[in-house]
């Protein structure tokens, strides 16, 4: 599930049981929750694998946007789907796909964001480039990064734009808003021949604004997807605070950075975790930031937390926040006005939501 508050206090979450997509509400966080709406009325198969995954965002008026992969006939083919509700979650439009080539090919791994203005935006992993470049004769390297944005709620979508060339397939992609308001896109990318780094970009409704290359330098050689996408928030000034995972030659493990795309220099490069660790995500909460992520140490998964009031200068302790000894999926972070949560489901457990702040 993915999880989501709304400027009416309440928790929403969007999942997938079978060929449905549902979205429901809990008014006491998490204890009890509405009954389930559900979002597509015709059936499909749909992708919820690794970071592939159904997903819920609320506009300022209660607006409820939920956006997924469906699975196409082919080799990971699928479709980014959209569909909006405008009466608090009561009902959905008819779905839309949003990737507008038209070609059976792979489009997935899509991230919905929505910005202070009312912008949504949905950029994901698109292979369309690898089908032009194939029907040429010629070679195309993992896929390329696209979005696009809707400035109506949701009523219609921009054309399709193309941030890079040569994206890794199947890794999330971290969008968070910049301090004058365009959207900055944090995501794993290939350079060179099979190095599998992470590019940085910032996104405008209607174009890109810079693309800034390259940011890491794990040099991380792999003819794989590592399913490993990162995460990112904007900080102070033109600064940004990224996370990641990598099993590079420099270095292994989760690492954090911030980025400053003025310079463009990755500074303040501190080692999170190495052994067993896996999936971080960091968020800011006022004046501080939190770094969470997944660690095994042998017999359970355990979530860990970091918390630094300066700007990523220096951490706290790290300390443990929950375990499961069964399944698990990636932890993600979610606030409202007053608290930050963990929101983690396990096999075990179910979904929960754990506060993280003391006041």
């Amino acid at each position: 599930p993915t999880t989501t508050i709304d400027n009416m206090g309440r928790l929403w979450t969007a999942y997938v049981i079978g060929e449905h997509v549902y979205v429901s509400y809990s008014e006491d966080m998490g204890k009890n929750f509405s009954a389930p709406v559900t979002v597509n009325a015709e059936p499909e198969e749909i992708y919820t694998n690794g970071e592939n995954r159904a997903k819920v965002a609320i506009g300022n008026k209660g607006e409820i946007y939920v956006s997924w992969t469906v699975v196409r006939d082919g080799p990971f083919y699928g479709d980014i789907r959209f569909s909006r509700s405008l009466d608090g979650g009561k009902h959905f439009e008819p779905v839309r796909t949003v990737n507008d080539d038209g070609l059976q090919t792979s489009h997935r791994f899509e991230t919905l964001f929505v910005d202070s203005h009312e912008n949504i935006y949905l950029a994901w992993l698109d292979k369309r480039d690898l089908v032009e470049r194939q029907s040429h004769g010629e070679t195309y390297n993992g896929a390329a990064l696209y979005y696009t944005v809707s400035q109506d709620k949701g009523r219609s979508f921009s054309k399709n734009t193309k941030v890079a060339d040569y994206s890794c397939e199947c890794c999330r992609v971290a969008l968070s808003e910049t301090k004058d308001g365009n959207v900055s896109a944090f995501w794993r990318h290939i350079f060179g021949e099979n190095t599998r780094d992470h590019g940085f970009a910032i996104l405008a409704p209607n174009k890109v604004v810079s693309f800034d290359g390259r940011v890491t330098n794990d040099d991380w050689e792999i003819d794989a997807c590592p399913h490993h996408g990162p995460s990112m928030i904007t900080g102070n000034g033109d600064n940004y605070h990224l996370s990641w995972f990598t099993l590079g030659d420099k270095r292994k493990g989760i690492f954090y950075g911030r980025y400053n795309h003025q310079n463009k220099i990755l500074e303040n490069l501190k080692t999170i975790a190495t052994t067993g660790s896996s999936h971080p995500y960091i968020t800011k909460f006022r004046d501080s930031l939190f770094l969470v992520w997944k660690q095994f140490d042998g017999e359970k998964t355990n979530i860990n937390l970091l918390v630094s009031t300066d700007e990523g200068q220096s951490w706290n302790n790290s300390r443990l926040v929950s375990s499961t000894t069964g399944a698990s999926d990636h932890p993600l972070l979610i606030s409202d006005n007053e608290k930050v949560f963990l929101s983690w489901h396990t096999s075990e457990e179910g979904l929960r939501l754990i506060r993280l702040t003391n006041q």
